[in-house]
């Protein structure tokens, strides 16, 4: 990980802490996923100022984007629990821009930690509406994956 992305990560954690202290904050769910859709829009929007990437792959990152965005926003705004198979797909899109943007990048960037981060922190998604699935070994925990795809926006 490089320091940039430490320091940051850092200096949001006293933030961090008093945003889980807080009552009537959004669901966790909703934050989590609103973070991923932040973070990939981050990600992807350093990723179109890459001179050597196709038009057709910025075109899929954009498709991909805009799915992420739309079922996040639907999550965040769900008056009650939302539908499983809604987070599941963000689940699925963001498995795909991790497999579209990672072979892009170099291994220690931000643009791969970001990515890195919405990845590692799927688990933790899906577990909070209740979908167990099989566990890969991610590279962050969730609340590092949190202070990670906080800091990339």
């Amino acid at each position: 990980m490089n320091r940039r992305i430490l320091l940051r990560a850092a200096a949001l954690a006293p933030a961090a802490s008093l945003m889980a202290c807080a009552t009537q904050a959004p669901s966790q769910l909703a934050t989590d996923v609103t973070l991923i859709a932040s973070g990939l829009t981050a990600a992807i929007a350093q990723i179109k100022q890459i001179p050597a990437v196709p038009s057709a792959t910025v075109t899929q990152l954009d498709a991909y984007l805009a799915a992420v965005q739309a079922d996040a926003a639907q999550v965040a705004g769900a008056t009650s629990a939302p539908a499983t198979s809604t987070v599941q797909q963000i689940a699925q899109v963001v498995q795909a821009v991790a497999s579209t943007v990672l072979p892009l990048v170099p291994g220690g960037s931000v643009v791969e930690a970001t990515v890195q981060a919405a990845v590692s922190l799927l688990p933790a998604v899906m577990a909070e509406i209740g979908v167990s699935g099989a566990t890969a070994p991610m590279k962050f925990t969730p609340d590092q994956a949190r202070l990670i795809l906080a800091a990339a926006h």
